[in-house]
């Protein structure tokens, strides 16, 4: 990690610090995740749990991300590499273990596919798009333990060009509301 970190610091230009995430560079992963976008602060708070402080290139995009936990000396990180036709993004744990590896795969700017291989399991997600606007997701995922994929898809719902809506369908018909 200690290297990705110098490496990281070196193509650093500019801090934003939030409390909860503040950017989705997949697309809605925070929402998907069932969050609402953190909010942008100008300081470090008091209380550190989930404060979020990004580290931008000179383009404006995420170099890395510090994410505390409940303390100050409970930080994780999230290194990004961008190339012409894909994200890269490593997580270490607090104590400087690699957790994830996610490649998300691009055509021009947008997310057409991701690939996830972790510490716990794996997954593979497939965007569709109707125009520009993202409508489903298909996610097939399972955890090293098991011994078969599990699929489902991410439906979203837009009203007035705003995500409105993210269910997660499972082929046995059960829902799983994910945002709002």
């Amino acid at each position: 990690m200690s290297c990705f970190l110098a490496d990281a610091l070196s193509r650093s230009r500019a801090k934003v610090i939030s409390k909860g995430a503040l950017y989705n560079v997949r697309p809605y992963e925070i929402e998907r995740a069932g969050f609402k976008k953190g909010k942008k602060l100008n300081k470090l708070p008091a209380n550190i749990k989930n404060t979020h402080i990004y580290h931008l290139d000179g383009e404006g995009r995420i170099v890395f991300v510090e994410i505390y936990g409940q303390a100050e000396n409970i930080v994780s990180h999230e290194f990004y590499n961008y190339e012409a036709d894909f994200i890269e993004r490593l997580y270490f744990t607090s104590v400087g273990k690699l957790r994830n590896i996610s490649v998300s795969l691009l055509d021009g700017e947008a997310v057409v596919r991701d690939l996830n291989w972790g510490v716990y399991g794996c997954s593979e997600s497939d965007y569709v798009y109707d125009g520009p606007c993202l409508v489903k997701i298909h996610v097939r995922q399972k955890e090293h333990i098991e011994p078969e994929f599990i699929d489902y898809e991410v439906r979203l719902e837009y009203s007035a060009g705003e995500v409105v809506k993210i269910v997660n369908t499972f082929s046995n018909g059960y829902e799983d509301h994910r945002f709002p």
